[in-house]
């Protein structure tokens, strides 16, 4: 079950709309396969993009908090929250955090 809020989930079709568009690029224009190549570079590149599309655009459209007034012993108080997250956290976040993801998966696979 995927939980967000607003457009958080287009987190994830950041990530796979990049790999399909970069992917049939380098495929239709350059003639490379990036699942079938022997370097490295074409993956790099397309994690790279997905990871600056996702940013970009959760940056976008959490410009503006969303203002929620919660009561408290005190009285009312008021929490500025993103608009769209993803599992709890920002939309913007998910980009960095895949990457980093990717960063470490490929590390342990080199040193294997």
């Amino acid at each position: 079950m995927i939980i967000y809020r607003g457009w958080g989930f287009l987190a994830l079709i950041c990530y796979v709309a990049s790999a399909v568009v970069i992917g049939s690029v380098l495929n239709w224009g350059f003639g490379i396969d990036f699942l079938a190549t022997k370097q490295w570079w074409p993956l790099h590149v397309i994690f790279f993009a997905g990871a600056l599309l996702t940013y970009a655009v959760g940056w976008f459209l959490n410009r503006d908090l969303l203002e929620e007034t919660v009561y408290e012993k005190t009285g009312p108080v008021t929490v500025l929250k993103p608009r769209h997250t993803l599992y709890f956290v920002r939309m913007e976040y998910w980009g960095p955090i895949i990457l980093a993801i990717y960063i470490v998966a490929f590390v342990v696979y080199q040193l294997r």
